[in-house]
């Protein structure tokens, strides 16, 4: 939409999974810097974009839905393509991939976790990733971006408080309702949790537990 692009953030974003046959699942490391909206929001109320233009960053869609983020480094990103069976709705779907995101960052030794609104993954009151969807006629893309170990502080430069936003959220600006897992007192490796969110899903797509 706005400003250059980082060779590598195609990858981040996903589009070209929407042409691929399901499964599919990526996991990355983010290395650069960028503003992503949904497919469905406006950058006007979401973005700060004089802000991005100031800074060179460039604001960009994905294809699912949600709300704006940052991507940073710190940040690790997920893009799973599942095949749909008889599951379609949106509630079942979050839930069920959820939990395999869950089952990755405990498997990497992160305890303390819970699911907030319908596709946010918190330690306690704060979030540390959080999830879209997008479903198609015989497949579904879910998104994800985990907060490793970024800069908190970009997402109060870039974004202002969203126009629709959990309950749970109360109001709270994003310095006090976001957090990272290094924050958090974890000291983990962002190429270490894309393994692991690979491998989790991988097996959830296995044995049909992201789509039954």
């Amino acid at each position: 939409m706005t400003g250059p692009t980082d060779p590598e953030l195609p990858l981040h974003l996903g589009w070209d999974l929407l042409h691929a046959s399901p499964p599919q699942v990526r996991a990355l490391p983010v290395r650069c810097t960028a503003v992503v909206l949904p497919y469905s929001r406006e950058p006007e109320r979401e973005v700060y974009l004089e802000r991005c233009q100031e800074d060179g960053v460039p604001v960009v869609r994905r294809p699912s839905g949600g709300g704006a983020v940052v991507l940073a480094p710190g940040i690790v990103t997920l893009s799973a393509l599942l095949p749909l069976d008889k599951t379609r709705s949106a509630e079942r779907l979050f839930a069920r991939c959820l939990a395999l995101v869950v089952e990755a960052l405990a498997s990497c030794g992160v305890q303390g976790l819970g699911v907030a609104g319908v596709s946010d993954v918190c330690l306690g009151e704060r979030k540390v990733a959080g999830t879209s969807l997008r479903l198609a006629k015989d497949s579904a893309l879910f998104q994800a971006s985990v907060l490793v170990d970024c800069d908190t502080d970009l997402f109060e430069r870039y974004l202002p408080y969203p126009s629709r936003a959990p309950d749970y959220r109360r109001g709270r600006p994003h310095r006090e309702f976001v957090t990272t897992l290094r924050q958090a007192g974890y000291r983990l490796g962002c190429e270490r949790l894309a393994a692991a969110l690979e491998a989790s899903f991988r097996r959830g797509l296995a044995s049909g537990g992201a789509t039954r």
